[in-house]
Order: C-alpha cells, then structure tokens, then sequence
C-alpha cells in the first residue's frame, strides 16, 4: 500500500504545496505578532523591549520541546496524524493567542502554535526523502527552505493593510489563523501514510532495522556541527525580520530592507535550484556563502550609501537561503538514511540551532534596552559567522559530475 502511494508525483506534489503554505502561513502569523509588538505591549503593559522578546522566545521554546517530540509523535501516530496535529496546533495556538484576556493566556497560545510550527518543520525532510527522487530533492529542499521566507515577506506586504481593515491585532491575527485553518481542513483530504523505515538513497527500497535512539544521534558530532552552523543564519535572520524592521539604524528605512532581504531569499532559492543542476559538493556551498553573508551584514550596517544597502540586503538575502539547502542535503545523503532516522536527525538540529538562537536572542534583546538597537545588530552580525567556520567541520556528502558519473 505504501508504495503505491510512494510513487505518484502528483500526490507528492500536492502534499508539499500543502506543507509549504502551511508553514508560510505559520510564519505569516508569527511575523504578524512581532510587527504588532508595539500594540501588544500596550495592550498587555509591557514597558520593556526584553520583556517583549518573551512573546516570540515562548514559541521558539515551544520549537525546541515540538523538535524532540517530533520523532515519537511520527512513530506513534504515522505521518498523516503527526503533521495533522501540527497543523491542528497552529491554529489553535492562534485562536488562544488572539482571544487572551492576559499576557501569561497569549504567551501560551504562542507556545502552541509554535510546537505545531515544530512539528512541520522537522517533518518536511522525511517527506521529502520518502516522495522525492534524489536528483529532485535539492529542488524540493530549496523551496521549502523558503517557506518561512515567503510568509515573511508576504506578512511585511499584507499586514499593515489588514491591519487597516480589521482595526485590531486581534482581529489581525484571527485573520490568518482562519487561512491556517482551511489548510489544516485540506491536509485532512490529501495527507497519508508512508513507510517509516525504507531507505531509497541509491535509488533501492531497503529496510533498514537499525536501532537509532536520540542517545545515539548525540553521540554523532556531526548531528552537533549542523545546527551550530546553522543558528548564526537562523539568529541573524530572526533578528532581521523581527528587530531590524523597527531599530531605525540604518541609511535608508530598516523594513523596506527587510523586505528586500525577503525577496533576496526568494531569489537565492531560484539561484539554489538552478545551481543544483550543474554543482553537487555541499561544503563550498556553505563556506563562501557564509563568510559573505557576515561581510554584506556588516556592509548593510554601516555604509551611507542607500544603493549599497539596498545591494547589500539583496546579497544577505541570497546568501542566507543558498547554502541551507546544502546543509539539509548532508543528512539526507548519509547511508541507509531513511524517515524515522532522519526525523530523529532534523529534531536535534532544530532544537539546538533554537536553543542557540534563543539564548543570543535573548542577549540581542539585553544589549538594545542598554546600549541600542546598533550594538544589538552588531551582535546578531558577528553570530552569522557560524555558517563559515562549521563548513569546515562538516562532511562532504555530494559528489562532483565526475564521481556520479563514474560511479
């Protein structure tokens, strides 16, 4: 039964649609609240900025408990009942947030709909290995790797005239929980099942028996250096869709910067697709990227040139989005890589790239209340050079046109 449903292409490809707007709208949803920080802190009485940074670390806590839980809830429930509560959970994290009386009532419906936010984006790799061919996956990684970016950018776009309409950030975010809730409905009609533990990376189905606990996976450095190389990018970009919009920094308006490091992201994933097609090594991918990324961010920062900083915001943007699909490739091109294990795999990455990500973002929020949004930027800066220095720390899994073609 299971591979009858493995090979239809245009189940899979319907099921990936569902998945990628789901966590686009997750993103929308979540980006929304930050834009409306200043209305919440009113309505709740915060008087502080790091008091403020509690609302959006509450749903990436909630990620770091959904990525460790990811991996049981797929075993026990199958995939169609696992991803179907985590969407089921983004949108009653969201209704709860929207109809809270009091700050602590809003901070958990944060916490929901962020486990449920977990759960989608630990569960878009196994997917991708199970409907996906090899030589599609970079493709399909790449897009799904801006899904998060796509709602970014469409909540710069949309929220404030929404916000128009509907008057209220209640209503504003009630607004988007309805979109998340028709999609919840449609993962219900399109979403199944799948073998949990076949591994096709060389193009056979093979049952792999091998016992894979999260006590192991730690035990593998590798499963260490990938979310380390990560969360500088994670970190930075965080920072610049939910800080660099309102800190008024820079030469030219900090948000229409975001929005262009929105559509650079965009670009950079068309630019990741067509490179999938003619470069396979992984590792050059993500240094040079990194070590640009760091320098555009520094650039964007300091220059007195609006044309340069609009440059710069397009370069971050690309450079931000290029290199994850090489790192979300690495695991995915191990041996004997099947759904189940690399669940357990992308739970640990994601949850410690958070947990990284939350500590410094905590520090970021620390740093402006006392010394300004500047200081603060310059922090989140020097954190993306994680993603140069663990490319040198990771293994090579792709292989140049030679090898593939000699093999």
């Amino acid at each position: 039964m299971f591979e009858e449903q493995r090979v239809s292409s245009t189940k899979a490809n319907i099921i990936e649609l569902v998945m990628f707007l789901t966590y686009a709208l997750f993103a929308v949803n979540w980006i929304a609240g930050s834009t409306l920080t200043p209305q919440i802190m009113k309505y709740f009485q915060l008087d502080s900025f790091m008091s403020a940074t509690f609302i959006s670390n509450s749903i990436t806590v909630a990620k770091i408990i959904g990525n460790f839980c990811a991996a049981g809830l797929l075993i026990k429930l199958l995939p169609r009942k696992a991803i179907g509560l985590g969407s089921f959970m983004i949108v009653i994290g969201s209704l709860v947030a929207v109809l809270s009386p009091q700050y602590w009532a809003f901070v958990l419906g944060r916490f929901i709909m962020g486990f449920g936010g977990a759960v989608y984006v630990v569960y878009f790799s196994p997917v991708v290995i199970n409907y996906f061919k090899p030589e599609t996956r970079p493709t399909v990684n790449a897009l799904n790797s801006v899904a998060y970016n796509v709602g970014g950018m469409l909540a710069m776009l949309v929220v404030g005239p929404v916000i128009a309409v509907m008057q209220t950030w209640q209503a504003s975010m009630g607004f988007f929980a309805g979109i998340s809730g028709v999609l919840f409905l449609l993962w219900l009609l399109v979403g199944q099942d799948f073998a949990l533990n076949t591994a096709s990376n060389s193009g056979e189905n093979n049952v792999v028996k091998e016992e894979y606990s999260f006590r192991t996976a730690l035990k593998q450095k590798n499963n260490w250096i990938l979310p380390f190389t990560y969360s500088g990018i994670l970190t930075f970009y965080i920072v610049l869709l939910n800080i660099f919009p309102i800190s008024g920094t820079t030469v030219i308006s900090s948000k229409t910067l975001s929005v262009v490091v929105a559509f650079g992201g965009i670009v950079g994933t068309i630019i990741t697709i067509l490179l999938s097609k003619v470069y396979f090594k992984r590792l050059p991918v993500i240094r040079i990227c990194g070590f640009l990324l760091t320098a555009a961010g520094v650039l964007m920062f300091t220059t007195t040139n609006g044309f340069i900083a609009l440059a710069a915001a397009f370069a971050i943007g690309n450079l931000m989005f290029i290199p994850v699909t090489s790192l979300f490739m690495i695991p995915q091109e191990l041996p004997n890589m099947t759904p189940v294990k690399l669940t357990k795999i992308m739970g640990i990455f994601w949850a410690l790239a958070y947990i990284i990500e939350t500590i410094v973002f905590f520090i970021i929020g620390m740093v402006i209340d006392k010394s300004g949004y500047a200081t603060g930027l310059t922090v989140a800066v020097v954190v993306s050079a994680t993603a140069f220095f663990g490319s040198f720390l990771l293994p090579e899994t792709g292989k140049s046109k030679k090898e593939k073609s000699n093999k």
